[in-house]
Parts: C-alpha cells; sequence; structure tokens
C-alpha cells in the first residue's frame, strides 16, 4: 500500500496497455530544464503516443511533428483532437500527460505522483 508501489504498479500498467512505450523509440525529443517531451510510434501508427514529464514544477508543453488524430490522457482520462500536427497539454509538478492515439482512456486512478 506504499504510494512508491502503487506509483509503480500504476506506470507498468499504462506501459502493458501502450505497445509504443514498450517497443517503440523515442522521436521529438525535447529536454528543459523542468522537463521532457518525445512521441513513440510504434509499426506504423498500430500504436502510437506524446509523452511529457514535468519536474519540480508545472509545465505547459507543447510537441510538433506528431500524427493527427483523436488522443486519450492515459493519466487523467482527458481527450483531444489533434488536426494540426501539434498537440499542447499542461502537466502538474512531478507527473507526466501520456497522450494515447485512440487510447483506451485513463488507466488507474490518480495518485500522489501521477494525477
Amino acid at each position: 500500500s506504499h504510494p512508491l508501489y502503487r506509483h509503480i504498479r500504476r506506470l507498468n500498467r499504462i506501459r502493458r496497455a501502450v505497445p509504443a512505450l514498450q517497443k517503440a523509440f523515442m522521436a521529438n525529443v525535447n529536454e528543459w530544464g523542468s522537463g521532457i517531451s518525445f512521441a513513440r510510434n510504434w509499426n506504423n501508427g498500430e500504436s502510437y503516443v506524446v509523452v511529457g514529464l514535468a519536474m519540480g514544477s508545472d509545465q505547459n508543453i507543447t510537441v510538433g511533428g506528431v500524427r493527427n488524430g483523436h488522443y486519450v490522457d492515459a493519466v487523467s482520462g482527458g481527450v483531444m483532437d489533434v488536426g494540426g500536427g501539434s498537440i499542447s497539454f499542461f502537466v502538474p509538478a512531478n507527473s507526466a500527460g501520456i497522450w494515447v492515439l485512440n487510447g483506451p482512456g485513463r488507466i488507474g486512478e490518480p495518485e500522489q505522483w501521477l494525477r
């Protein structure tokens, strides 16, 4: 029941549900002092994800050069449609946005680090 155990368990559930997180190379990588963002494309769009990580402070993240379509955040359950090849989203401090193209929805429950 430790918060760190629950966090790792949720990360593993998300990873298992999104093949691109397991198998694909990182592309469109952007790093800055308080975060990182990247996309992963498995098998020509069979599984596609855009990830943004925020460390220490809230982050507004934009990733260009991504596939258009309907995205669902595996962390919050938020949804958005991308039509211009660029996705923008907010990530609270010490959390992540894991936007999955045609994703399954929120995976697991919000916790201390993924909310």
